[in-house]
């Protein structure tokens, strides 16, 4: 087991956590030390963690809290980092989108991207999806083995996310690994991956702005960049710069947290054998599968940062203006004050909410188009295969080197004959 260790200015050493098996246990430890904890993360910055329910919900919604990138400008000058490989999101094409904007102009960017999510484009993108899933589930037919990540949920979600923003098919593997290296902080090749995302997007909008007739309804474009187009056409309500932040945004964080929240449900019921027994008595329980699989081991362990613009006091802490927080929301959604048993993985569990979408202003927009890829990826798959099991030990399986909290593959056998011991 991992512990948590200090460093030499009495901070604790927070690991990459996404990368362990079970990094329960040290979110608990963190947990133990109080709703407050002064850390050190992985590329050497200071951060202070919010580790309890009632404080980490009230922390995402408190506007001292704020996550306008002037502050982090200000916040980072403290550090000493600067630069895109510094892990963050501040300047250029990252700038200007949901993430990285607080009221009123979060408020008018989140009413304007809402036209992704409209039921109409929902329904059109469950049709796909269904027939996606169906078709790589026809792939894997006849086959003894199979990787639930290569041949499955990465395919979903790349095709999802790059359907909707009109990427070709031919570009969407560069795209990943662009990706890849740009959530990488620290990585070698970061500010590679973000430059070359950023001009890939500038060319894509503006041969997309090329096929947009003037006086086009944004509704009934095809993809989400021409609706966009279309929308600053009629009224001058989105910038260039925000264009390509929002698609930089969606398109970063789009896909890799529907492949870890695909793969994450898969494992932990395959990892359960009697929760996997249920699901498969009553199909209609993937959706609470899917949602104690966000509670319990979700794609997103941690917030974006959050900067304090002036002193603010949680608990017996005061954090000081201009420093970086994180909300710990892995440990949020097991902590026992709210939850019974946190840490038994139940989807009988009733759930009333939980954070793995986060809370407040900056709840995410693409939850719902979220949460029915992996239901119906999930229902689909595991009423083809009844036998399915793990074709490795659950130690064996290697974790992807981003942010993100998700499987790089996942090895079964689809015929249950080379069945691995399925303990937890």
């Amino acid at each position: 087991m991992v512990h948590v260790s200090h460093t030499s200015d009495g901070l604790f050493n927070l690991p990459h956590c996404e990368r362990m098996l079970d990094p329960h246990p040290v979110y608990k430890e963190l947990a133990a030390r109080g709703p407050v904890v002064r850390a050190r993360n992985a590329v050497g910055t200071e951060i202070y963690l919010v580790t309890h329910w009632a404080e980490g919900l009230a922390a995402l919604n408190d506007p001292r809290i704020a996550k306008g990138s002037q502050y982090m400008q200000l916040a980072l000058a403290k550090t000493g980092k600067s630069g895109p490989s510094s892990g963050f999101p501040i300047s250029g094409t990252q700038a200007g989108n949901l993430l990285n904007t607080d009221a009123p102009e979060h408020t008018r960017l989140r009413s304007l991207v809402n036209l992704a999510f409209s039921p109409r484009r929902l329904e059109a993108l469950r049709v796909m999806i269904e027939k996606l899933v169906d078709d790589l589930i026809n792939g894997m037919r006849g086959r003894d083995a199979a990787d639930l990540i290569a041949d499955f949920a990465y395919p979903i979600g790349i095709t999802v996310i790059c359907t909707m923003l009109g990427v070709p098919e031919e570009r969407r593997a560069d795209f990943r690994q662009w990706a890849a290296w740009a959530m990488t902080p620290g990585h070698s090749e970061q500010d590679k991956g973000i430059s070359l995302l950023q001009d890939y997007l500038a060319r894509l909008i503006e041969t997309k702005r090329a096929a947009v007739a003037p006086g086009a309804s944004p509704d009934e474009q095809s993809d989400l960049l021409s609706a966009m187009i279309a929308l600053r056409n009629a009224k001058d309500a989105l910038s260039d710069d925000e264009i390509r932040s929002m698609a930089y945004l969606l398109l970063i964080a789009g896909h890799e947290t529907t492949v870890g929240l695909i793969g994450n449900t898969l494992l932990h019921l395959l990892r359960n054998p009697e929760q996997m027994a249920l699901l498969r008595a009553e199909s209609a329980l993937v959706k609470q599968a899917v949602e104690e699989t966000l509670r319990y081991d979700g794609s997103v362990h941690r917030t974006t940062f959050r900067v304090t613009v002036e002193d603010v006091t949680i608990g017996d802490t005061t954090i000081p203006r201009g420093s970086f927080v994180q909300v710990l929301i892995a440990a949020l959604n097991r902590d026992a004050a709210r939850f019974e048993d946190p840490d038994r993985f139940d989807i009988m569990r009733s759930i009333k909410q939980h954070t793995a979408f986060g809370h407040g202003p900056h709840f995410c927009l693409g939850s719902h188009l979220a949460r029915m890829e992996a239901q119906i990826a999930v229902g689909r798959i595991v009423k083809a295969f009844p036998q399915m099991t793990l074709a490795c030990a659950p130690e064996d399986i290697p974790w992807v080197s981003t942010v993100i909290r998700g499987a790089q593959s996942m090895p079964v056998s689809l015929s249950g004959a080379t069945s691995v011991l399925q303990s937890q």
